[in-house]
């Protein structure tokens, strides 16, 4: 009896998986809850398990292809075995994707849509930049063949060798064409979506930070167990919490296709972290309510999973606004993107140390420049004047909010 298990809808709007590495071929013996494959989601590298037992048959797409919600990931052969649906339903009903889907529940699934073709095909098919979806297959069932991607890699070819058309990247002898995957495909995608649909407003700060300093330098002696992992991170998502707090119209997303936004009760913040693979943010869940230590623990553990690609889609899920230290790699400005559907971001610059004027006399501070963005849909320039002009109060008082810490 052939048993299908297909991607599981794993909750927080992805349409869409990337298949990054198989660990079964075909012929494979698998068993119930075996890791068959390593996908890629919006938010986190994810090892997925099946719940079906018996030879593998099928495997839904090659390594570095996408596949929708609802389309067959893997398909078996068994004599025998409790039934399971096209969907994993029953499985999901017994629990046995938790690890996968953080208790999420699987949901209805949509059909794939992909055309039939073997995975030779498909491999020749990206070779010669033939786009399945545009052929109609000659094979039994529409299924495309060989001479299906030849024939119109040459109709390909001759249509541009007849046309004055200029490739569209230039390319010397040598050069190497790397596809988009993994990770980086999806940052692509999301700032593409984010810039083309969110009207971006600036409001640039600077910050003496000479208080500032003075803070985490005596945190650091009153907390010598801490100091290690005590950077400004913690501070600034201190400062950002706080700040959010007084102006609740910054802590908030937008929800464009029903025309309305929502305003957060609980400040979850994400710590924009540089990987070897691309930027993850990681979140700190009720970042208001925790202390700037408990803060430090918590981002440098969270830092370290979203580096090492062990954070889980939960710790990767469910911002309500997101703060960047530029000044991390070195830089002394930035202009961030908003990742929708949160409405904001603030990146922190470098600390430098510069010329500025005190009642008339110049004098040398330590001098921190904000960026700091919203969404003009929701906040106009005064609403984010007075959010940015919080937070820079806030990070030249740090007592307001580190009263009980340097007690």
């Amino acid at each position: 009896m052939r048993r299908e298990f297909r991607v599981p809808d794993i909750g927080e709007g992805i349409a869409e998986i990337e298949i990054i590495e198989w660990h079964v071929g075909l012929g494979d013996e698998i068993r119930s809850d075996q890791v068959v494959a390593t996908i890629q989601t919006d938010k986190s590298l994810v090892e997925m398990p099946t719940p079906l037992s018996g030879t593998v048959v099928l495997l839904g797409a090659e390594a570095g292809s996408l596949l929708s919600v609802g389309s067959v990931l893997v398909a078996v052969e068994t004599d025998n075995g409790v039934d399971v649906n096209a969907s994993g339903e029953s499985d999901a009903k017994e629990g046995r994707l938790t690890p996968l889907v953080q208790g999420a529940p699987l949901l209805s699934m949509r059909p794939s849509s992909r055309p039939k073709a073997s995975p030779s095909v498909r491999r020749l098919a990206v070779e010669h930049g033939v786009d399945l979806n545009s052929l109609h297959g000659s094979g039994p069932d529409g299924r495309v063949n060989s001479d299906d991607v030849l024939e119109a890699s040459r109709a390909s070819a001759d249509s541009s060798t007849s046309s004055d058309t200029t490739p569209s990247t230039f390319a010397d002898e040598g050069d190497e064409r790397v596809p988009l995957r993994g990770l980086r495909r999806q940052i692509a995608k999301k700032m593409s979506e984010s810039w083309r649909s969110v009207p971006h407003i600036i409001d640039y700060r600077d910050v003496d930070a000479s208080k500032l300093i003075e803070a985490r330098r005596m945190l650091r002696e009153a907390s010598p167990e801490h100091a290690a992992m005590l950077s400004y991170d913690a501070l600034f998502v201190k400062a950002t919490a706080v700040a959010l707090g007084r102006h609740p119209l910054v802590n908030a997303s937008f929800d464009e296709a029903a025309s309305e936004y929502v305003l957060h009760r609980r400040v979850h913040l994400g710590v924009a972290t540089a990987t070897s693979d691309g930027l993850l943010v990681p979140v700190v869940r009720d970042a208001d309510r925790k202390s700037v230590l408990d803060l430090a623990t918590e981002i440098a553990t969270l830092v370290e999973l979203a580096r090492s690609r062990k954070a889980s889609l939960e710790q990767l899920s469910g911002g309500t606004y997101t703060v960047n230290n530029l000044g991390a790699i070195g830089a002394s400005v930035g202009t961030p993107i908003i990742r929708t559907p949160e409405v904001g971001i603030t990146g922190f610059g470098r600390i430098s140390e510069r010329v500025v004027a005190r009642d008339g006399v110049a004098v040398v501070r330590p001098v921190l420049t904000l960026s700091v963005v919203g969404d003009h849909r929701l906040l106009d320039g005064d609403t984010l004047g007075s959010f940015a002009t919080t937070l820079v109060h806030l990070l030249e008082s740090p007592d307001e909010f580190l009263t009980t810490e340097l007690a």
